[in-house]
């Protein structure tokens, strides 16, 4: 297959280099659009009508090409897909360093990555592995083993959304097809100050979630997958509202 990859932690990486590596070495032609820093939490953001830099790299763990882009994650996907010239089969966000599930999948830029890849006609996937500066073999094996069903699950106006936790393999349960949770994120002491003129957002997650659901599930040892939809409309509501028509 023909793969880009992109991610929002940068092209230093060892998550990426790993996942680079490993596809490069099972045969795949794997391309690489990455940030050239930390940009964790750009959510979907692009950079309209400003100039960008792209840096291609001499060698990168075996990919065909890759490069380092000045850009948000998105903009690193839109990049790699429209100027590279490349038909690809399938684009891989990640894995992040950290999990994106629950309602953090809204600031995630592994997800802006995923649904951009959507946008423009690319099967994509978001994969990330719980918890901060663990290792990523477990989440990388976990993909390149199951790459294939992974990607012909995807349709056409939807990616998946996949979480590992981060654990050996033989002591991960098993692997969940569930939904999002919904809980509301805690925001108790999400603000804290840090001198006298600046503020840091630091948040906590919210302990509760529904029991079968993205968060519950892969706190509790299951790889989760979820398909995510990059439609915003709510049809339920839709009825509901036709009375403000004129």
């Amino acid at each position: 297959m023909n793969i880009l990859l992109a991610n929002d932690d940068g092209y230093s990486s060892s998550g990426l280099q790993i996942l680079c590596s490993v596809l490069s070495g099972l045969g795949h032609n794997v391309y690489v659009v990455a940030p050239d820093g930390q940009r964790s939490g750009f959510s979907h953001a692009m950079h309209y009508n400003q100039d960008l830099t792209l840096t291609k790299l001499l060698s990168y763990c075996g990919a065909k090409e890759a490069y380092i882009c000045s850009g948000s994650p998105a903009d690193c996907v839109r990049i790699g897909i429209l100027h590279l010239g490349v038909k690809f089969d399938l684009l891989i966000a990640g894995p992040n360093n950290a999990a994106n599930f629950g309602r953090a999948t809204l600031c995630s830029g592994t997800i802006g990555c995923a649904e951009e890849g959507t946008l423009c006609g690319v099967k994509s996937i978001a994969l990330s592995r719980l918890e901060h500066g663990g290792a990523f073999f477990s989440t990388v094996k976990y993909l390149a083993d199951n790459l294939e069903p992974l990607a012909e699950a995807i349709g056409k106006d939807y990616f998946l959304n996949i979480n590992v936790p981060n654990l050996p393999t033989n002591q991960i349960k098993g692997v969940k097809v569930c939904p999002q949770s919904t809980n509301l994120p805690s925001f108790d002491d999400a603000i804290c100050q840090t001198s006298a003129e600046t503020v840091r957002i630091v948040g906590k997650r919210n302990p509760l979630a529904e029991e079968f659901s993205d968060v519950a599930l892969a706190c509790d040892g299951y790889v989760t997958i979820t398909p995510m939809t990059v439609a915003r409309t709510d049809n339920d509501a839709l009825a509901k509202i036709r009375r403000l028509e004129k």
